[in-house]
This record gives C-alpha cells, sequence and structure tokens, in this order.
C-alpha cells in the first residue's frame, strides 16, 4: 500500500508540472496579451518613425493586441535607447533604431547611460538602408571620380552635409577611402541636412538613401553613387561607388531590440513573427519604395553583424582622429 501510494504521489506530481507547463507554454504562444510599445529615438517623420509606424499595423493584426509608437527623441538618440534599456525584460517594450546608439556612440562617447552590449537582446535587423553619394545639381562633378578630382583640385573647399553620427561617419568614411580633404557641415537631423544640400548651402552628402531618394526621384538632387555591392534598380544608372573606390560598402540599418533579460521564446517569437511580415509582397515592396530592404536575421545572426559593425565603425572613428565627446 505504501508503494502504491508513492508511486500515485509521483505521477500526481508529474501530471501536475506537465499541466503547469503546457499553461506556461499556451500563455508564451498567446503573447503578447497586453499592449507593445515600440520606442522610436527619433522625432516623428523620419525614417525609424515611417518605418515603424509601417510595421506596427501588421504586427497588430497578427498578434491582436495594441502596438504603438512612442517618439523619444533627444541625446544622439540615447534617451530613447536607455528608457527601453532600463524597462522590464518581458518583450512589452522594444527598441526600433539604427547603428547611432548602438554600433556607433560607444566609440564616440567617452561614456554612455547604458552598455549596448550588456543591456540589449538582439531581436533582428530590420532591414538594411545602403547609402548614396549626393550633390547639389549646380556641383559640376557628374560622377563619384568628377568629384574626387574636383575635392582634390580644391581641397577644404567641397563641404558634406550630416545629420547625425551615422552620415558624418558615411563622409569620413568616403574621405579616407578617396584621400580627399572635405569639411563636414552639421545639422539637427537627416531631413535639414538633405535641404541643405537641396538648397544649395552644402555641396554633397551620403546618408541613407531613404532620406535623399525622393529628392533624387525629383531631380532637386543628383545622385553619384550607391554603397552596395551592386546597383540599385531604385536609382538607375547610378553605379556603386566601389566602382570607383574598390571595396566601398556602406549603409546604415534599422533594428528591434529588447531589454537583456528577455525571454529567448519571447525575443524568437518577436523575430518570426517580423520574418514572416517581410515576406509579405505589399510590405516588402512598401520597404523598398523607402530605400529600405528587410534582412529579418535571426537574433544570433543580428549579433554577429552587430559585432562586425561596432568593430568598423571603431576604425573609422579611429583613423579620421575624432575627438571622443564629453
Amino acid at each position: 500500500m505504501r508503494r502504491m501510494f508513492v508511486v500515485a504521489a509521483a505521477a500526481c506530481a508529474v501530471a501536475v508540472v506537465a499541466a503547469g507547463s503546457a499553461k506556461a507554454q499556451g500563455q508564451a504562444d498567446n503573447s503578447p496579451n497586453n499592449t507593445v510599445k515600440i520606442v522610436v529615438p527619433t522625432a516623428p517623420g523620419g525614417p525609424l518613425d515611417v518605418l515603424g509606424r509601417l510595421m506596427t499595423q501588421r504586427f497588430r493584426d497578427v498578434w491582436g493586441q495594441a502596438v504603438i509608437i512612442e517618439n523619444r527623441p533627444g541625446g544622439a538618440l540615447m534617451v530613447g535607447a536607455n528608457a527601453v534599456a532600463k524597462s522590464t525584460p518581458d518583450g512589452y517594450t522594444l527598441l526600433l533604431t539604427n547603428d547611432g546608439p548602438v554600433t556607433i556612440n560607444p566609440s564616440l562617447y567617452r561614456s554612455m547611460p547604458y552598455d549596448p552590449k550588456k543591456e540589449f537582446a538582439p531581436v533582428t535587423q530590420v532591414v538594411d538602408a545602403p547609402f548614396v553619394l549626393v550633390v547639389n545639381p549646380d556641383v559640376p562633378a557628374k560622377s563619384v571620380a568628377e568629384l574626387i578630382a574636383l575635392a582634390k583640385d580644391k581641397p577644404g573647399k567641397i563641404n558634406f552635409a550630416s545629420g547625425g553620427n551615422t552620415s558624418k561617419l558615411a563622409g569620413e568614411l568616403f574621405r579616407l577611402s578617396s584621400g580627399i580633404e572635405i569639411v563636414n557641415v552639421p545639422y539637427n537631423g537627416s531631413g535639414q541636412a538633405i535641404l541643405g544640400v537641396v538648397g544649395g548651402d552644402v555641396h554633397m552628402m551620403i546618408d541613407g538613401i531613404t532620406s535623399s531618394l525622393p529628392h533624387v526621384q525629383s531631380g532637386k538632387l543628383r545622385a553619384l553613387g550607391v554603397g552596395t555591392a551592386k546597383r540599385l534598380a531604385e536609382v538607375p544608372g547610378v553605379p556603386t561607388i566601389a566602382e570607383t573606390l574598390p571595396g566601398y560598402i556602406g549603409s546604415t540599418w534599422l533594428g528591434l531590440f529588447a531589454p537583456a533579460g528577455t525571454p529567448p521564446h519571447i525575443v524568437n517569437k518577436i523575430q518570426s513573427t517580423f520574418a514572416m511580415l517581410a515576406r509579405e509582397p505589399e510590405l516588402k515592396e512598401r520597404m523598398i519604395a523607402l530605400g529600405m530592404y528587410p534582412v529579418a536575421s535571426t537574433p544570433a545572426e543580428f549579433f554577429q553583424f552587430l559585432e562586425k559593425d561596432t568593430r568598423q565603425w571603431e576604425r573609422v572613428i579611429c583613423d579620421a582622429k575624432i575627438q571622443r565627446i564629453e
């Protein structure tokens, strides 16, 4: 009788554990069951904000829950990034950002309010946004080679706009690769920087194609080269920068992050949801029309990509002798 009681008790315990596991799994499979907030560390209207709003509607449809965008600009995108880094790691607060606060700022700033390697869980690289080199139509150069020749003929006389650290470093990478002397003119945001080139206040700019594409299509800017390995259909007839400067490959990226400590099954579910959405022809076409090319990498792939990207910008910052910001 005693043996029978022990066996029965053990069987009961196993059943309870199995039921609990099934319940927990069911809750995981049904998540999210509350509002999901995606923090965008820029003001409304920029590429990150536009992409975020494209994504949120489809996330809502799939998850059956509200998904909202919260814009938290400031501090070289670190205000919004820090808010997510310090939030509860439950999958209900996410960060949609570019490279700035994750792979660039650690080499630019002496101190940061968070450690991107320790306080974020990479979810997925959402899109790749290739660099494009654009000039004001009044600039006589009609190609990358002609622009380099013009800059060498007039050292220090050609200037380039930047709307943040990414576009500044893109210009520095071009300067280092071509051996020219060009002067940076900083603006408060990509939108203002592009308008500076459109208005003729600045000669050129290298930035993600998203900001420049509408002005290239309207004829207000001339595109001389793209930072991809192959030419892009969206800017027909425009060669790659690498055709003139072999090895020059440059782009910015937009990615999704959760706070460190977010359970892996939640991170994987968010990633798999976006990967499914990225295959939808309508969403994919809308992204490409904005100069954004869906990636949908796994968390592990994204982690490796971030390591490589961090090393690249660290090298550019060092070679360009850019002083660290206090």
